[in-house]
């Protein structure tokens, strides 16, 4: 038996993703299928590549599993030390000034806490990975560019970027599942929208149509 999963959702914290992605394995008595109609951002790309198959419709899109801190990158921190060690070589003189900003900034627990969350990352995908024999030996290359390559948390890896990434027997753009994905997001999509204007509320599923549903009043703005 197949175990589908259909994501749609901006991501979240790492761990719950990869405790998510390890139990729908688990749970699928033959192959773990992902569709993603639209967004798999951040931590659902991270559920995502757990997954045997992965269905990526032409809105759909993936995203980097660099992680965040308050909304703000943890590589963020890395880079802009390598922005200020390269302008105190330009401009000796400013050094003092720079140590000086550093040090009410950022202290050294939080530089290591953002490499160290940064690494976990890493470790994470690479576990995931690990588990696709198609990737032979690419599983550390993969993660790294996941986590490091792009440049921006919102970058999108489309069906044809996820397929220059994971390999095209992996990842799928033209399929009944993808069709049907997109079928059921507009559906609940549109059901949402009425929603919203008449009754102030909004949807949301976790697990199955069954179970899953449930409908919110929606946060005043």
């Amino acid at each position: 038996m197949n175990q589908l999963l259909f994501i749609a959702s901006f991501g979240g914290n790492i761990e719950p993703a990869y405790q998510i992605s390890k139990l729908c394995k688990e749970r699928a008595k033959e192959r773990f299928i992902v569709a993603v109609p639209r967004q798999a951002k951040s931590a659902a790309t991270l559920v995502a590549i757990g997954a045997d198959e992965i269905h990526i419709g032409g809105l759909g899109e993936l995203g980097p599993i660099d992680p965040q801190i308050g909304g703000l990158p943890a590589l963020g921190v890395r880079e802009a030390l390598r922005t200020i060690a390269s302008l105190t070589e330009e401009y000796p003189k400013s050094s003092d000034m720079f140590a000086r900003y550093l040090s009410f900034a950022v202290t050294v627990e939080q530089i290591g806490y953002c490499e160290r969350l940064t690494e976990s990352a890493v470790q994470y995908a690479q576990r995931l990975l690990a588990t696709k024999k198609q990737l032979d030996g690419k599983t550390q290359e993969i993660a790294q560019r996941l986590v490091y390559e792009y440049k921006h948390h919102g970058f999108v890896i489309d069906c044809e970027e996820a397929q220059n990434l994971l390999g095209n027997s992996w990842v799928n753009g033209n399929s009944p599942i993808v069709k049907f994905s997109e079928t059921l997001f507009q559906l609940l999509d549109f059901v949402n929208l009425l929603l919203n204007i008449f009754r102030n509320k909004q949807l949301q599923i976790v697990g199955s149509l069954r179970k899953g549903i449930w409908i919110w009043d929606r946060p005043n703005n």
